[in-house]
């Protein structure tokens, strides 16, 4: 009888966190578009002096202007559970998505709403001076990775694109590689970097843009030479389901209009444009 109730009272705890969840509220009044956020400045920025003025909560924001008879619902979870719930065909759209140009069974794509930047080397100034001596502007990453000398951060759900192949190939499971997590694992890292704990990352220069005016360091932004002239395109992912679809759908048709919203470019050219000294 006691393992049959402690069964009811676990059904009953199981149904009473997934209807007070902000996602399963979403899905019951039936939104049209769920758009599943995550702390990641200057994707995304929860708190402090910047809040809310992050590119994609600006894109959000720009789509609630153009799709005003749309209903809209915000949910706040961590990125690998946003993926997770994308993955399983739940109702939910992710702001910023970066296209790989690989077809997917879980993910439809928009089209192309704005793009970044490569990513590039952030580094100490005095190493990236050195580094334009012997390397080349832009830096040839390569050549950098070969002399094993250098220490190199990267958080855990950061990857880099056609740049990856590198660090794994020279870097992997060598004392000259860290990874860092955490909710501020950016902030993290470029505070090492600054204290001389490591000597760069790689990322966009729209992270150090940002970091560089709330933190107190001064570090500088390296182009890399095996990424010159490309960019990478920021689109919409919703889920390959009946309700993605016709979300991705909306999503298309409001994209000339978020394309030309003022107040979208004045945030996205905030924190897109390269500061290189």
């Amino acid at each position: 009888m006691l393992k049959r109730a402690c069964g009811f009272l676990t059904k009953l705890w199981i149904i009473a966190y997934l209807t007070s969840s902000p996602l399963a509220h979403a899905q019951e009044e039936q939104a049209d578009i769920v758009w599943g956020i995550n702390n990641s400045p200057p994707f995304h920025i929860v708190d402090g002096y910047f809040a809310k003025q992050g590119v994609c909560d600006a894109m959000i924001a720009a789509f609630q202007r153009a799709l005003p008879e749309a209903k809209h619902e915000i949910v706040n979870y961590p990125q690998a559970r946003i993926g997770a719930l994308l993955s399983q065909g739940q109702n939910v759209c992710y702001p910023c998505l970066i296209r790989h140009g690989v077809e997917t069974d879980l993910i439809e794509y928009s089209a192309t709403v704005f793009e970044y930047p490569p990513h590039g080397i952030i580094t100490r100034k005095e190493l990236a001076e050195e580094w334009r001596t012997k390397f080349g502007d832009p830096v040839d990453l390569v050549e950098l990775l070969k002399t094993r000398k250098y220490r190199f951060g990267q958080p855990v759900t950061r990857l880099y694109g056609n740049l990856q192949p590198y660090i794994e190939r020279f870097l992997h499971k060598t004392s000259r590689y860290s990874e860092i997590s955490g909710r501020d694992a950016h902030a993290n890292l470029l505070a090492m970097i600054s204290a001389g704990r490591l000597d760069f990352t790689i990322d966009y220069p729209m992270l150090l843009n940002y970091h560089n005016q709330v933190l107190p360091i001064d570090l500088v932004f390296l182009p890399i030479e095996q990424n010159q002239g490309e960019t990478v395109e920021g689109a919409v992912g919703c889920p390959t389901t009946t309700w993605g679809k016709r979300a991705i759908d909306m999503i298309n048709g409001a994209i000339p209009a978020v394309v030309a919203d003022e107040q979208f470019n004045t945030t996205k050219d905030r924190w897109l444009l390269p500061q290189i000294p």
